[in-house]
Formats: C-alpha cells, structure tokens, sequence
C-alpha cells in the first residue's frame, strides 16, 4: 500500500476518533542555518574578515588524491576581496564530543585559510600550528549539521610566514548547499 494512501486512511480513522494531525508536505523548503562566531587574528592582533558566502557539503574529499567522504566547509567571497577558510572532516574519523590537537598531520580534519592581505597560505598540518577544535555535533544528513569550538593557531605553509590565531564557535543546520560550483572544491 502507498504511504499517502495508509497516512489518508490512517487520519479518517484518527478523525473519526477526535484526533487530528497535520503532515508536513515533502515539498516545503527548510532554510539553512548558520551561527558563524569564528574570530581569525593576525600576529598583529588585527582581525582578518573572512568571506561570507559558503559551500557546506558531504562528498568525497578531493577525488583521486584523498578519497575519503569528508564533511566539507568552506567560507569565501566571489569578488575575491576578503580572505577565505575551509575545514575538512572525514566522516568515518570524526567522533562527536571529541577534542582533536593540532598540528593535523594524520588527523581526521585539516583547516586551510588564505590572508589575501599578505597573500599568506596557512594550514593545520604545519609545525607551526597548535591549540584544539572540538566537534560537539556531526552530521551528514540529511540535514547536514555540525558544530564545534576552536581555539587555535594556524601555521603558514610560506615558510617564515606569519601565523594566524583562530578561535570561537561554530555550528549550522545545512538543507541544501547554495555554492554555484557545488561540492567541488578541495584543499
């Protein structure tokens, strides 16, 4: 029997019985929901802006280099006039209620940021990098949810290259990912 079939069938008789219900049509759009409380400062103590447009997906990481279903996050602006963030976690790796250190080297996670005020690369992985991220909520989905703290720093991958410190909340509730290029973006 047909779902819409047995739910019609099933509120006559809960009619018939004085109850009622309503069911969500599939159709109804759900919004995304995004607190971003993420400060990034420079060794200067100048706090870097960040773009505001998103892409957060589950997806391969990056095909055919690092083949592992990760959860991917990334922060930019299309005009290219403030700097951008991603994080990357692998979904199998990842444990909720967890604290993961950096350096990143062998973790299920790696954060990547680009300052264009200096042009500065900066990433988890380098020696430069310490301090921690919590994951306090981890989903695929759908919906796509994830939240976590962070206070850490951000080595540069330039060599003697400035660090970037990094630290507040995040957490959002994804029903579809607006980016016009999808899920493909990588490191």
């Amino acid at each position: 029997m047909q779902l819409g079939v047995l739910l019609s069938l099933l509120s006559v008789l809960l009619a018939s019985q004085g109850v009622s219900f309503s069911e969500k049509s599939s159709t109804q759009s759900e919004s995304n929901s995004i607190s971003n409380n993420l400060i990034f400062m420079n060794e200067n103590g100048h706090e870097i802006q960040m773009g505001t447009d998103y892409a957060i997906c589950c997806d391969i990481w990056e095909p055919g280099y690092i083949d592992e279903y990760s959860l991917k996050i990334f922060f930019y602006d299309p005009s290219s006039q403030t700097s951008f963030w991603k994080l990357f976690l692998i979904v199998e790796n990842i444990t909720v209620d967890t604290t993961y250190s950096f350096p990143t080297n062998g973790s299920p996670f790696k954060m990547f940021l680009i300052d264009i005020s200096n042009s500065n690369q900066l990433s988890s992985n380098t020696t430069a990098s310490s301090g921690n991220i919590t994951i306090t909520t981890f989903d695929c989905g759908p919906p796509i949810r994830v939240s976590f703290t962070i206070n850490a720093t951000i080595g540069s991958e330039l060599g003697d290259g400035p660090s970037v410190h990094v630290s507040g909340d995040f957490s959002c509730t994804i029903y579809s990912n607006p980016a016009p290029f999808g899920c493909r973006f990588s490191m």
